[in-house]
């Protein structure tokens, strides 16, 4: 069943609309949607997976930039376009119902300044947390979405210095890396995320850069997410 949801985000209220098939607003997109940086001179932003369109609904409630969400989902598609209308935001988001491996469809070679991804965050190898789901069995494992894809077809796509953004599992973070280099990607900002002053990083916030110089890099504060309250 189809249920909404209404919130503040940036002083402006805004609603979705998801079910129990789907993510809700968490943890991982309110952070990759504050991690994000918009430039004056950027004009199109791009999501891959880009679910009910949680990542653009939040972003724009502080940029008017032209955003595409690729969505392979159908019923996904469907509620984010729900929520697009819901908010009076179809001059500014719009959603492609497709695999982002057929970006080459929609976007000419070299014509996008910012790609951003919250791509699976296990192998598909990975047994852990395997839902008997389909639409959160690919959310969640790379069985139709790598990280492989996510920087080749981000390459193919950003302009030169054009910015991807990402969140992934901390213990990938140098396999990130090396597919990010082999793409001709420089990771240029990155940002941990704990859920106390205690515990270990589990996730991390990358921003990289196409073409990129290798000096550079900003290691920004850590994101705790539970601060403890004294006595």
């Amino acid at each position: 069943m189809t249920k909404k949801v209404c919130f503040l985000h940036n002083n402006i209220e805004r609603v979705y609309f998801y079910d129990d098939e789907y993510f809700k607003i968490t943890t991982d997109n309110l952070a990759l949607a504050n991690f994000i940086n918009i430039k004056k001179r950027d004009k199109i932003l791009v999501e891959f997976g880009s679910g009910i369109g949680i990542v653009p609904l939040l972003l724009s409630c502080k940029t008017n930039i032209k955003m595409y969400g690729i969505e392979k989902d159908e019923k996904a598609c469907f509620l984010a376009e729900k929520t697009i209308k819901e908010n009076k935001l179809v001059d500014i988001i719009k959603i492609i119902n497709d695999d982002v491996n057929f970006l080459d469809k929609y976007f000419d070679i070299n014509s996008v300044d910012v790609v951003v991804c919250n791509p699976p965050y296990f192998n598909s190898f990975n047994e852990y947390f395997v839902s008997d789901k389909i639409y959160l069995k690919n959310a969640k494992h790379e069985i139709s979405l790598t990280l492989d894809n996510v920087a080749n077809m981000a390459k193919r796509i950003l302009k030169d210095r054009g910015r991807l953004y990402l969140i992934h599992r901390v213990e990938r973070l140098f396999e990130i890396r090396n597919i990010l280099k082999k793409n001709c990607f420089t990771i240029k900002k990155i940002q941990f995320i704990h859920d106390n002053s205690l515990s270990n990083s589990k996730l991390v916030l990358i921003e990289a850069t196409k073409n990129g110089s290798e000096y550079g890099l900003k290691v920004l504060s850590p994101i705790i997410l539970r601060k403890e309250v004294d006595g």
